[in-house]
């Protein structure tokens, strides 16, 4: 069930409820202001989840679809069907969220694990020539960086 769960992104499909759907509810059952529910809940908070998110679709090799989820859930479910949230918010704050996300996602490279392999076409080919066998040359090619 836990491998299942983990296969199918049950922890992001968790968080984007959760966030998408309770954090606007909660702040409408605690009669928080507008501006409250704005800054901390809709800007801080599901902010730097989607920036944690696209960095972990990116590290992880997630499906990049999965970027979409939480701003989609936040501008669609709670926006238009369930009026949790003001129309001008959902929607904007939905693309923020998609774009905050693919900052992070297309941001540093650093860790990537493919990023220091060598690019080859065609695959490996076996290449005899005598001067192979004379003068072998060291994998960086002699240089160092």
């Amino acid at each position: 069930m836990k491998k299942a769960f983990k296969k199918y992104y049950g922890y992001q499909w968790l968080m984007a409820l959760l966030l998408g759907l309770g954090l606007p509810f909660v702040g409408k059952q605690l009669g928080w202001r507008e501006i409250n529910q704005v800054i901390w809940l809709y800007l801080i908070i599901n902010s730097l989840y989607t920036l944690y998110l696209g960095y972990e679709v990116r590290r992880r090799g997630y499906s990049p679809f999965i970027l979409v989820l939480v701003p989609t859930i936040f501008s669609i479910v709670t926006t238009l069907w369930l009026n949790l949230v003001p129309i001008q918010y959902g929607i904007y704050f939905g693309l923020l969220y998609v774009v905050l996300s693919l900052f992070t996602f297309f941001g540093d490279t650093r860790d990537d694990p493919d990023e220091n392999l060598i690019p080859v076409e065609n695959g490996f080919h076996v290449v005899e020539t005598s001067v192979d066998k004379e003068f072998p040359i060291s994998v960086d090619g002699g240089f160092r960086s």
